[in-house]
């Protein structure tokens, strides 16, 4: 015992004397961050393999820690919502050190990236967001994407003849609703609708619905809300490949093929395929209707260095429709085409540069003919045309995420019945959101102003937030303005009927639709019981209508209308092993300031259910039903008496069965009880069977 004093001294003297014998510490300081969203991640641990010393990250994301010994060493990132990761620390490494985490991949963590303009996980969605996923998609049983987006809480079908089906969005009909392909506009709407059942779900890995004004960020026509249509991509390793075929009642015929491929830096995604069916998108009777449609998707990217890809899509639609008004046969042939090239490079890892080129063109005939197939040579055409250059900035300063970019738009038509018959609107539209953390609460300010060398400016501004006090539960709120620009018919139509003894004039001095919305929601996401309760409230003014005839017969457009529009939605659900259980209710009151009436066409309430689950090995099982409430679809003379449609239900069943070697086989009944609705309804309500097979092979991921 007596020494041990003596071996201290000497250890202690030994080590004055000896250089580099004493223990050094190395100060390392840096940022953990989200890949995908770049936010800083609280909480995280921080340590050296080597050594025992931790640290925590700060809600910014920032850490700095002292490292027993000297450089080189590996440094351990860990964070229960995230995958840890190694990094390895070299000597001469500059801090600060940034270290980016992948996100675990559960269900809760889904990633969208319509709300902000980049990549986030749906929890993170500060304004009001639901996705349908490619399961989803591949359940309902749906060719067209139509009837999928029906069922969803919130939407409801739109359109009737000749616009085909488009859905309204709380309550705002499908013109004022927004749609996208990868994010950008696409033309083609007929009478202010855009018919959704054009478009192949084959093609379609996700489809992700903003609810409430959208203009900040998409400018016109997002007064309701925006429905971002996600195309497939390449496979991320690998390759696949598949077929479907499929059949049913009213004459319905589909296939298609798709293939997914990578090697190296390079990916290809293909889709074709073709559909038939003897109805007509928003015509409620199936007499001597059919719809003819053929699609192809192409999809490349090259990752030219780590930092930068380049992409390309194309997609091209091919469709016939008949219909049958009284004694004449209406007939429509259009064509769909939209095409993009990308270049996005990244900095640092927190910060992205996208410019891209869209263009979407849209070239639609109408003929009508007392026989069954249309005259050649004969009808009336228009061509609309939209050209959209875009560079988007997305860049982390501390705990503010901005997201920033400018838009500029050419927009032209050629029609028959457009003064001139040509006629063109360019504009530009800069735009800028940052999304600010404050702990538990985020803040997301954005701004958008749109010029137009047609109808001039509009100042579209929003400000949204949430509260998440712990891990399943939200609070959102959020107040914005949403605008739609006046379009061609309404500025330039000039139409005459002389038989019947009356004109249509466009007018030139319009200004844009606008409406203001503020709405509220809560959530619990938890992972057994989800639920969720929103109010929302709109006011809109200067709505683009019709105007009395004047002494001459003369029909125009004015900014006539202005109102109300507010509803209440619940949804709740559950998920235990393979059985899941969803429901929603949709309450809507809207109000017409200048007739005192209800907006015509909003069904007052709605009701979702559907139940999901297992039966023998391989099969699973869809039960949903839908019921839509009473409706006012009319005016009397007065214009101050509704007349209403009557409540309509369904009930749809489909199973899919797993029959091994990549085979699958589906087998669906949509309207089992065969409920109809008649001419009242945007589309046909009959009964309808469909049966499916699809083979997959490959090993891509």
């Amino acid at each position: 015992m007596k020494a041990a004093p003596f071996l201290a001294l000497a250890a202690l003297t030994l080590g004055l004397a000896l250089p580099g014998a004493a223990q050094q510490h190395t100060m390392l300081t840096g940022r953990v961050i989200d890949a995908r969203t770049l936010r800083g991640i609280g909480g995280a641990s921080v340590r050296s393999v080597r050594s025992p010393e931790r640290t925590t990250t700060d809600s910014a994301g920032r850490w700095s820690l002292s490292v027993a010994g000297s450089v080189p060493t590996v440094l351990r990132v860990e964070h229960p919502r995230y995958v840890t990761r190694d990094v390895p620390v070299q000597g001469g490494t500059q801090s600060p050190i940034e270290v980016a985490l992948e996100a675990v991949p559960r269900v809760l963590e889904a990633v969208v990236v319509t709300a902000s303009r980049r990549e986030q996980r749906l929890s993170d969605a500060v304004v009001e967001t639901s996705l349908i996923d490619a399961s989803e998609l591949r359940r309902s049983g749906s060719p067209d994407l139509a009837q999928v987006l029906a069922e969803q809480s919130g939407l409801q079908l739109d359109g009737g003849t000749p616009a085909g089906a488009g859905v309204q969005l709380r309550g705002f009909d499908s013109r004022r609703v927004l749609v996208l392909l990868d994010g950008q506009p696409l033309v083609g709407r007929v009478d202010g609708n855009f018919d959704l059942s054009r478009l192949p779900v084959s093609m379609v890995e996700r489809v992700e619905i903003v609810k409430g004004p959208q203009s900040t960020l998409y400018g016109s026509e997002a007064l309701g809300g925006v429905i971002n249509i996600i195309t497939h991509r390449a496979a991320s390793l690998g390759w696949s490949a598949g077929l479907m075929s499929g059949a049913g009642s009213q004459g319905r015929l589909e296939g298609g093929l798709d293939l997914r491929w990578r090697r190296g830096r390079v990916g290809v995604a293909l889709d074709g395929g073709g559909r038939s069916i003897e109805l007509a998108p928003g015509i409620a009777g199936d007499n001597e209707t059919y719809a003819r449609r053929g699609n192809g998707f192409a999809a490349v990217d090259w990752d030219a260095t780590p930092n930068t890809r380049l992409s390309a899509t194309a997609l091209g639609v091919q469709e016939q429709q008949r219909y049958r008004t009284g004694q004449l046969y209406r007939f429509a042939d259009n064509t769909q085409l939209a095409g993009r090239l990308t270049a996005a490079h990244r900095f640092a890892s927190t910060n992205r540069i996208t410019a891209s080129l869209h263009g979407t063109t849209f070239d639609h005939l109408s003929r009508a003919s007392t026989l069954g197939e249309p005259v050649s040579g004969s009808g009336e055409r228009d061509r609309q045309t939209l050209i959209l250059g875009e560079v988007l900035w997305n860049a982390l300063f501390g705990s503010v995420a901005v997201d920033a970019g400018t838009q500029v738009r050419d927009e032209r038509i050629t029609a028959d019945r457009v003064s001139g018959r040509h006629r063109q609107v360019s504009g530009v539209e800069p735009f800028v959101q940052a999304s600010t953390a404050l702990g538990a609460v985020t803040l997301v300010p954005g701004v958008r102003v749109s010029w137009s060398d047609r109808w001039g400016r509009f100042v579209a501004p929003r400000l949204a937030t949430m509260w998440r006090p712990s891990d399943p539960v939200a609070l959102r709120a959020s107040v914005g303005r949403g605008f739609r620009a006046p379009d061609f018919k309404e500025l330039y139509i000039d139409f005459v009927n002389s038989a019947a003894g009356y004109a249509v004039q466009g007018n030139e001095n319009l200004k844009p639709e606008e409406s203001t919305a503020y709405a509220l929601s809560g959530e619990y996401a938890g992972p057994v019981f989800r639920g969720r309760v929103g109010a929302f409230f709109n006011t809109y003014g200067d709505f683009i209508e019709e105007s009395e005839p004047d002494a001459a017969g003369t029909y125009t457009y004015r900014n006539l209308d202005r109102g109300t529009i507010n509803g209440v939605e619940l949804e709740a659900g559950f998920t235990r092993g393979s059985w899941s259980a969803d429901a929603g209710v949709d309450i809507l009151r809207t109000r017409d300031r200048s007739s005192g009436t209800p907006l015509l066409g909003r069904p007052r309430e709605s009701l979702r259910t559907s139940l999901t689950g297992p039966g023998w090995p391989g099969l699973r099982a869809t039960a949903s039903f839908v019921y839509t409430g009473r409706t006012p679809i009319d005016r009397d003379s007065s214009g101050t008496e509704v007349l209403e449609r009557g409540g309509w239900s369904r009930l749809d069943l489909r199973a899919t069965q797993s029959l091994g070697r990549g085979l699958q086989w589906s087998l669906g009944v949509h309207n089992a009880f065969d409920r109809r609705m008649g001419t009242a309804w945007p589309g046909f309500t009959g009964r309808q069977f469909a049966t499916s097979l699809e083979w997959r092979i490959g090993n891509g991921k």
